[in-house]
């Protein structure tokens, strides 16, 4: 009987990551981890899905939208994969972590699924990295976000970034003093995130605003630059609303300059993506040679009200996927590094061989055994394939009954030692146990 062929396609929005891939993917989430504990910041861990009723009173209408929904069989209730982790983390505060000592700051690595056509670096299920800054109002929690996304960018051995950093309030002051229906204020906001100037000025000539009116949401699109900006946008701006954004601005820029990162930023007044979500600073990152945002992040002092608990908030998320592509495209990323150790054992008494790897397995190492019959050759063909650091030989025509031939496969050359000396003092014969080496990691 004619066996069917096994269906092996994947749906649309979904990636496989395979061993390699997966341990770049790995040291990413492990780096910004890193970035993120030495701040100060605590994961969390939230479920991959609730119900749907529950996530929506943080989600916006577009991203509910693009959610995945099924239904629950034991209760009947809809259910939904997040879209988005910030909602679920502004909820277990407002529920959880309400009583706790602000602020709070709250760290996480997990995926998200969105059912949106997929983009650079970014599938329906991707993955992202990120903090949440829970009950600090003032600049310095906005300029510590910043600051942390650019030390993220060089903890992942990126060089080549800019961060565009914008206040919404200052548009919505624009909006406020215009008194425009949603419609129009939507038209102008799209003209707008499309940096689009000839449509922006029609829009504006269907207004018939007040001249310094007019020539302010003109200028929107050129008030993008360094420190100069906020003093070109003062002379022009007259709402109250946009005033007090454009000082919180100012401040933040100036904690930025303390921090030694005003080279690294550029303000954008005109930038009005994410004008639903934010309240105040947000920003993104971009990279030489990729073509969207690496990372991005502000501030949602709206958010926890959703779930009955007034609180300022502020936060960003890195796309794992694209920190990938970016590190590829500038040259950052190396090939994962395969086990210290790699073990060919000719004897039928396997004794050695598993002293040997108990032994360093626990003192930290990354050990292989070839449990495979060929030939040497080939099995330090497989090692090398593998990136093995050394290969361990017992037994074979060539060794002693209690010795073992050590082949380098970095550094090249090759030794023969006794197994009693590879057991006692391993420190002695390879630099991967020397304290303060890091067991485990030769790369």
């Amino acid at each position: 009987m004619e066996r069917r062929p096994q269906q092996t396609q994947l749906p649309k929005g979904v990636k496989i990551y395979l061993p390699d891939e997966a341990a770049q993917k790995r040291a990413v989430e492990e780096r910004l981890l890193g970035v993120f504990r030495r701040w100060g910041y605590r994961e969390v861990v939230t479920p991959t899905y609730e119900y749907f009723d529950v996530l929506s009173q943080g989600t916006d209408h577009d991203l509910q939208e693009g959610m995945f929904k099924m239904v629950d069989r034991e209760s009947g209730r809809l259910l939904a994969l997040r879209a988005d982790i910030t909602p679920q983390i502004a909820r277990i505060v407002a529920t959880r972590m309400r009583d706790e000592p602000k602020p709070l700051r709250l760290a996480y690595v997990t995926n998200v699924f969105r059912y949106d056509e997929p983009q650079v670096g970014r599938y329906r299920e991707f993955h992202q990295a990120g903090v949440e800054l829970v009950g600090l109002p003032n600049p310095e929690g906005d300029a510590e976000m910043i600051a942390m996304t650019v030390e993220c960018l060089r903890a992942l051995g990126l060089d080549r970034f800019q961060l565009d950093v914008g206040q919404t309030d200052f548009f919505r002051g624009i909006l406020e003093d215009l008194a425009v229906d949603e419609t129009t204020a939507r038209r102008l906001r799209s003209a707008l995130s499309r940096k689009d100037v000839s449509a922006l000025e029609r829009r504006v000539g269907e207004l018939g605003a007040p001249a310094a009116v007019t020539e302010l949401l003109l200028a929107l699109p050129s008030l993008y630059g360094r420190g100069e900006v906020l003093e070109r946008a003062e002379r022009l701006v007259k709402s109250a609303r946009s005033e007090a954004a454009l000082a919180n601005l100012a401040e933040v820029y100036r904690l930025l300059r303390l921090y030694g990162l005003a080279d690294a930023v550029l303000l954008d007044l005109g930038e009005v993506r994410g004008f639903d979500y934010y309240s105040g600073v947000h920003f993104e990152a971009y990279v030489t040679g990729l073509g969207a945002a690496l990372a991005g992040g502000g501030r949602y002092d709206q958010m926890l009200g959703r779930f009955g608990y007034d609180c300022p908030a502020t936060g960003f998320a890195f796309e794992v996927g694209r920190a990938l592509l970016a590190m590829e495209s500038q040259g950052a990323a190396t090939a994962p590094p395969g086990p210290d150790f790699f073990i060919i054992d000719f004897t039928a008494d396997k004794t050695r061989a598993l002293a040997l790897a108990r032994r360093y397995r626990d003192l930290g190492a990354a050990v292989a055994r070839d449990i495979i019959s060929r030939g040497l050759e080939d099995s330090v063909a497989y090692a090398r394939q593998q990136r093995a650091r050394w290969v361990l030989v017992i037994g074979g025509d060539r060794s002693a009954p209690d010795a073992v031939r050590v082949l380098d496969l970095a550094g090249g050359g090759e030794r023969t030692r006794a197994v009693a000396d590879l057991l006692a003092d391993p420190a002695r014969h390879f630099p991967v146990f020397a304290p303060g080496s890091g067991s485990g990691s030769h790369a």
